[in-house]
């Protein structure tokens, strides 16, 4: 088994809610795992993105109010087949940007959630505990996303709309910090359901 893990992070142009979603997801696996933590590599792409534009300069200020790392995630990059077959989990923002990926790789499916999704996943398999312990950070990520297929009909939402982070680029900075504090959430329960070392053991 590999001990490394490939996370890829998807909205539609790369340059607001995916790079905030890169930079929380790892803040919250270093604050779990410590340097472990970079045995999972998180990036990200957009299903409609232009190669090489720049990351929204408010991305920086929603980490800020936050209280997160301000993480530099490189200029945009467009999704292809190439960046869904080497990620172990695809992360997408919305249901449509989740059917985008499939239908560029349809044997992906079972790796691809939007963020939320995912979370409310997680959630109910952390509270669990039925997950299998893991002492290695991409061990356990890799265990989430093996059982999590499973759990999207019985965890399903009401209103599917309410797996979407709405796209918020170009809005007040205000709108972009209420689409942060989902997102922080989100990466935050996921990462808490993941079985960690022994008890005891301090991250490495």
């Amino acid at each position: 088994m590999r001990t490394r893990f490939e996370v890829l992070v998807v909205c539609t142009a790369n340059v607001s809610r995916s790079p905030l979603g890169v930079a929380l997801l790892r803040h919250h696996l270093t604050e779990r795992f410590g340097e472990a933590a970079a045995t999972i590599r998180v990036t990200s792409a957009g299903t409609d993105a232009r190669d090489g534009e720049p990351t929204d300069r408010a991305v920086a200020e929603v980490l800020r109010r936050l209280h997160r790392p301000v993480l530099a995630t490189g200029p945009a990059r467009r999704l292809d087949a190439r960046l869904v077959d080497t990620a172990d989990l695809v992360l997408t923002m919305t249901r449509t940007q989740r059917a985008s990926v499939i239908t560029t790789v349809p044997p992906a499916q079972r790796r691809v959630f939007t963020v939320l999704e995912l979370a409310r996943i997680a959630r109910r398999l952390g509270g669990d505990r039925r997950l299998p312990a893991s002492s290695a950070p991409a061990a356990a990520l890799r265990a989430l996303v093996t059982a999590a297929p499973a759990w999207r009909g019985p965890t399903a939402p009401q209103d599917p709309a309410s797996d979407d982070v709405a796209d918020v680029h170009l809005l007040e900075v205000e709108e972009q910090l209420k689409a942060g504090r989902r997102l922080d959430e989100a990466f935050a329960a996921v990462v808490a359901a993941l079985p960690g070392p022994p008890a005891g053991a301090a991250p490495r």
